[in-house]
């Protein structure tokens, strides 16, 4: 074999093997980003991580961890009865949005509506959310219909409007970090 052949191969040898190490460290890249231990992720659509135990920085399966805290985004139509239930069931509650910053986040991407934590008993009833609080003096929720009792959020829009809680919407659910 010809000198320029064996300079040739080499040079291919090493451009093959620089192209494995940064095939190599992408990979370690995106994982360390999709378990929530990069800085911020690059990509405009929240990760969902596979890990257990929310309340160390992580969330179960198939929800997305935002600020500490960890939600469920649901891919079936309930009322707001049947969602309050379902999240119950994965020990969480529907979601409570404590300020409009949070509504600032990642929920400003959602394409959908979807039931929240926030109630009345009757039109005159004050909203509020599962744990008995207020709603925040810097939210509000349109009034749509006379009989809308129960909550949901409108994406894009930055309020809550009011909606027959018999309707079928999709629904979030929260783990809150302690």
């Amino acid at each position: 074999m010809s000198t320029s052949w064996r300079l040739l191969a080499g040079t291919l040898g090493a451009l093959a093997l620089a192209l494995l190490a940064s095939v190599l460290a992408l990979g370690i890249l995106m994982t360390n980003y999709s378990s929530g231990q990069g800085s911020e992720s690059p990509f405009s659509v929240p990760n969902t991580t596979t890990q257990k135990g929310c309340y160390t920085g992580s969330c179960p399966e198939n929800w997305i961890w935002n600020r500490g805290n960890c939600y469920y985004l649901s891919r079936e139509n309930k009322n707001w009865s049947e969602s309050q239930t379902a999240c119950r069931s994965m020990n969480s509650s529907l979601l409570m949005i404590e300020d409009r910053e949070e509504l600032q986040d990642f929920l400003k991407l959602l394409k959908s509506y979807y039931w929240i934590g926030l109630s009345r008993t009757g039109s005159a009833g004050p909203w509020l959310w599962e744990d008995g609080s207020g709603l925040s003096h810097d939210l509000s929720v349109k009034d749509i219909f006379s009989n809308g009792w129960c909550a949901n959020y409108q994406p894009g829009q930055d309020e809550f409007s009011s909606e027959d809680c018999l309707w079928s919407l999709l629904y979030i659910c929260e783990l809150r970090a302690m």
